[in-house]
């Protein structure tokens, strides 16, 4: 029988895992650790923890999930993503059985032979689904995984600041603060923005690559990466550094283009990071500035999914 996210009574769980995408930040962990514990299973990542994730795990006393091992021959189910281009290379396309998510279903989805379960919504984080996931079947996370739920929306809404967030995250975030022990909600965020600015001790690369997807757009390969940060002056002074480390990832990738983005989620401001004078060309028609000195400057644009990346997709479509 197949697996059926509506029926999970009926559903077949001793070889599946749930595994998010290449770079796993917090609602990516909660939702895999969420999906398994609603669904049966075991959670999996596909990547090394950011900063933020790192202190949500501990801040919330969660295990965190074994890394994903081709070895391992299981089911999968897919939280927080619905791309090709940002599942692991060893998950076989035949052995997903299942998607939940929150993003488009843009160029490059994984795409079946078969049909499959799907609860994909246009909500501010997956962790929101898994949470009305959780209240619809009558069942009650455990402490530690209403944690990792409430980091995963506090994460992707930039604690309901982002442009990104609905009418639904704030309410499950409540419910799922009170599961959790967690009176100031604001407090708990704004703690997990600031662990996830301190980036001085890490490398350009790991900064650059700590939260980079890939895009396939009528034939365009692009990568974006992104640094959501308090104290964007640690990495803006670094421009010279991220060029080079953005020149071997285009060539290594085979980009067609390649941007990076420091979001100063304080003042709502993003720092564009341009490579060549084809990303110039790129971005001043997506997004209607004028590159100067290496840089862009996008006053009120801080959402990869919501804002940065929809311009870049609607200029190579058309």
């Amino acid at each position: 029988m197949a697996f059926d996210l509506e029926t999970p009574e009926t559903n077949e769980t001793e070889n599946l895992v749930w595994l998010g995408h290449l770079s796993p930040d917090s609602d990516t962990i909660g939702s895999a650790i969420g999906a398994a514990e609603l669904f049966g299973g075991e959670a999996r990542r596909a990547g090394e923890l950011n900063k933020e994730t790192a202190f949500v795990m501990d801040y919330c006393g969660a295990q965190l999930p074994k890394m994903f091992d081709k070895t391992e021959g299981k089911k999968v189910g897919i939280v927080d993503f619905n791309q090709r281009t940002q599942l692991h290379k060893d998950v076989d396309m035949h052995d997903i059985v299942a998607i939940i998510d929150h993003h488009a279903i843009q160029d490059q989805p994984i795409t079946f032979n078969t049909v499959i379960s799907m609860d994909i919504r246009p909500w501010g984080s997956a962790a929101t689904i898994l949470a009305d996931r959780f209240e619809k079947m009558g069942k009650v996370p455990t402490k530690s995984t209403a944690c990792v739920l409430l980091a995963g929306i506090l994460s992707d809404t930039l604690v309901f600041e982002s442009p990104t967030t609905t009418a639904f995250d704030r309410p499950f975030a409540d419910k799922l603060a009170k599961i959790a022990g967690i009176e100031d909600v604001e407090a708990f965020g704004w703690a997990m923005l600031e662990a996830k600015s301190d980036l001085a001790e890490v490398s350009t690369y790991d900064v650059l690559k700590g939260d980079f997807k890939h895009y396939e757009i009528h034939g365009k390969k692009v990568g974006y990466g992104v640094a959501e940060t308090l104290k964007p002056e640690q990495l803006i002074e670094r421009h010279d550094e991220f060029l080079k480390e953005m020149e071997g990832e285009k060539a290594k990738q085979g980009l067609d283009y390649i941007f990076f983005a420091i979001v100063d989620t304080k003042s709502k401001h993003s720092h564009l990071v341009i490579y060549s004078d084809a990303e110039a060309e790129l971005a001043a028609t997506a997004y209607g500035e004028v590159a100067k000195d290496g840089w862009m400057e996008l006053p009120g644009l801080i959402s990869r999914k919501k804002q940065l990346m929809p311009a870049i997709q609607e200029t190579l479509s058309a």
